[in-house]
Order: C-alpha cells, then sequence, then structure tokens
C-alpha cells in the first residue's frame, strides 16, 4: 500500500525513465543514488529559489544573486544526475564535473537561451544574462581588483537587475524540466533537451 502511494507521486518523467531503465536492462547498473540526487537536487534549486527572492524582496541584492546561482547549480547536479541514471553520460564523467563549478554552471547554459528566445519568458523584459562564477563570488565577498587596486563589496557588485535575471532563470530552468519530464513526458537528464 505504501509503494502505490509513492508510485503516484512520481513525476511522469521520472517513472518513465525507471521504466525505460528496467526495460533497457539499464536497472542492473544504474545505481538509485543517481536518481535521489536528481530529486534532491531539483527540491533544493526550488528552496533556494524561495530564499533568493525573499533576499530580494528585502533588497538584499547581492545574497539574492549568490542563493539564485546556488540554485542553478543544483538544477545543473540534477540534470548531471539524471544523465547518469538514464546512461547518457558516465558516472567518471558526472565525477569530474560535479566539483568543477564553472563546468557545471557552463551545463545549463540552455536556461539562458531559452529564457531569452521563447516569447513566454521574455513577457517580463528582464534579460538572462550569462551565468559568471566570478560574479557569484564578488555577491558574497569583498573583492580585489590586483591590477587597479580597486576594493568592491558586494553591494558595489550586484545591482538589483542582476538578482532578477538569476533568479529568472531559476524559474525558467525549474520550469523547462517540469515542462519536458512532466507535459512532454521525457525521461531525465538533459537528453529531453536536446531534440
Amino acid at each position: 500500500m505504501k509503494t502505490k502511494k509513492v508510485q503516484q507521486n512520481i513525476p511522469d518523467g521520472v517513472m518513465k525513465t525507471i521504466l525505460m531503465n528496467h526495460l533497457t536492462g539499464r536497472n542492473k547498473t544504474s545505481k538509485g543514488c543517481y536518481l535521489d540526487m536528481y530529486l534532491n537536487s531539483l527540491n533544493e534549486a526550488k528552496k533556494l529559489l524561495k530564499e533568493s527572492e525573499l533576499l530580494l524582496k528585502h533588497s538584499s541584492h547581492e545574497r539574492a544573486y549568490f542563493l539564485g546561482f546556488q540554485a542553478l547549480e543544483e538544477i545543473s547536479k540534477s540534470q548531471l544526475a539524471g544523465d547518469v541514471y538514464t546512461g547518457y553520460i558516465t558516472e567518471e564523467e558526472f565525477k569530474k564535473v560535479y566539483r568543477d563549478h564553472k563546468e557545471k554552471i557552463s551545463r545549463v547554459k540552455w536556461i539562458q537561451i531559452d529564457g531569452n528566445m521563447y516569447p513566454i519568458f521574455r513577457e517580463d523584459g528582464i534579460k538572462i544574462n550569462d551565468f559568471d562564477f566570478r560574479k557569484k563570488l564578488r555577491a558574497m565577498y569583498v573583492d580585489l581588483d590586483s591590477k587597479t587596486e580597486i576594493v568592491s563589496s558586494p553591494s558595489q557588485s550586484i545591482t538589483k537587475r542582476d538578482a532578477e535575471s538569476i533568479i529568472k532563470a531559476v524559474h525558467v530552468g525549474l520550469y523547462r524540466i517540469y515542462q519536458v519530464t512532466e507535459e512532454n513526458g521525457e525521461q531525465i537528464g538533459t537528453k529531453g533537451f536536446m531534440k
């Protein structure tokens, strides 16, 4: 009885992925920890989004940006984990990218492209800027430009527009994952975005 309840809460794309893994025999080699990481990373991205929106509402733009960027990294991690679970990438590739923040964030470039291209996302007039890892660090820490010897604080480095842009990117990423896996019934991971 408990299993039935759990299965009812499993998103369609996840259920399709589990079924495809069983049909292809992949379930014998797929590690469940990657499916768990996929689901948990998306949940964490949603929590970070709520927190960043709260910070934006209270004019803490730099911290809102930082948490928004963290949410994008969680989205990337979810897609990487989904790719391992489906066999799209190897566990070794996952491990290589998992700890490399710049590589991890480059894996969600599709969010910026989709968010700036599709009319549904352009109505608010907020453009999704490049995902700059250095800017993420400047959102949290005082920085020194060694060439110009100029010190900048997070509040000097991050604007309200920067925070709005990164928060929009998280919204777009989460929506597109929902759309691809739930509405379109595609498997989890980046494969569904590469049509």
